[in-house]
């Protein structure tokens, strides 16, 4: 399901990146130029456009429900190539298909396609080549794939999921937006290649694609369920914190837990610290410096504390710490906590 859902996606951003340059071109042919002082303004109209898009989509309960939502996705992905493309005019240069999607990979972390390099107040572009391009294309439609799927309670929740949707939607393409105004705010040059190097180029370029890929799903396979785990412990940590634990918030993390891949050993063991009645220790390093996890994190702890109807003082005070502890931005939390607090 999730590789259908990841094919789908990227198929919409390799639609979207080949004809929002070219209908933007147009559209500022007819209509008067954007300025520097309206970037913020661009960058806010399109984020609550997407959340708007987003936040009305009712997910169905399970894997299933992202793959209802992929129009979705792919409109709000549209959207924010067409933001980078407008903030590009605004500062009177036009976005081309490297930086569109290098602004993208890179804006949700320390990720890169390695096509811009910053060098002081110049940004250095490497021309990629059409087979590069369409490899940059996949792993970016499977990077927001393992966003969207990352947070664990609202997957299961209807509600929930089209909030932590929403959420994702809203942050990305702030993120996206501020990286776009640093980059098109400085000189630009592009790297001009022969054909023949251009090849050359791309196929060194595939060869680190494919060795960064390795070490990504090392990572993946060696740190997945550490952060599976400790993300449940935290959970039930939320659960008690109130003094009152409800049966549905046992449930759900029953389901959460009996739906994991972890070891029947680890779900026993957290099957188990559910039913104790101090915390369980943590170690929260893993979710540090990984937007990702920690935005899914941070969903998923308001999905829970919102599955009994009443979100207590405690619990929002609880979240706060860990979003603290884990470095996760105050501005962004606020606003989570402000849209997704019954």
């Amino acid at each position: 399901m999730v590789n259908a859902v990841e094919s789908k996606i990227t198929e919409g951003i390799n639609s979207a990146l080949t004809s929002v340059i070219n209908s933007r071109e147009e559209y500022y042919e007819n209509n008067p130029l954007p300025s520097v002082s309206d970037v913020n303004g661009l960058i806010s109209s399109c984020s609550y456009k997407n959340a708007a898009i987003s936040g009305g989509v009712g997910l169905i309960p399970g894997p299933w429900g992202m793959a209802a939502a992929v129009p979705e996705i792919i409109a709000i992905i549209r959207n924010q190539m067409t933001m980078v493309a407008d903030i590009a005019k605004a500062h009177g240069k036009t976005a081309s298909n490297e930086l569109i999607l290098d602004v993208l990979f890179g804006a949700s972390g320390n990720v890169a396609t390695g096509l811009v390099v910053v060098h002081g107040q110049k940004i250095l572009v490497k021309r990629a080549g059409a087979r590069v391009i369409q490899k940059i294309v996949a792993m970016l439609g499977g990077k927001i794939t393992q966003q969207l799927a990352k947070s664990m309670v609202a997957k299961w929740l209807p509600v929930a999921g089209a909030a932590a949707m929403a959420a994702w939607s809203k942050i990305s393409t702030d993120k996206i937006g501020k990286k776009a105004d640093f980059i098109f705010s400085k000189q630009i040059e592009y790297e001009t290649t022969s054909d023949d190097l251009t090849k050359i180029s791309d196929g060194v370029a595939q060869i680190q694609m494919a060795a960064d890929d390795l070490k990504s799903a090392y990572q993946d396979l060696t740190q997945g369920t550490s952060i599976i785990k400790t993300k449940i412990q935290i959970l039930i940590n939320l659960m008690k914190i109130d003094g009152k634990i409800d049966d549905s918030e046992v449930a759900h993390l029953q389901n959460l837990i009996e739906n994991s891949l972890l070891s029947n050993e680890d779900q026993m063991q957290l099957i188990e610290q559910i039913g104790l009645k101090e915390k369980v220790a943590v170690d929260y390093s893993v979710f540090k410096e990984n937007f990702d996890e920690s935005l899914a994190l941070v969903l998923d702890m308001i999905a829970l504390a919102n599955i009994d109807g009443n979100f207590h003082v405690t619990e929002k005070m609880f979240i706060k710490n860990v979003a603290k502890m884990i470095g996760f931005d105050d501005n962004d939390l606020n606003e989570l906590l402000e849209n997704n607090t019954k």
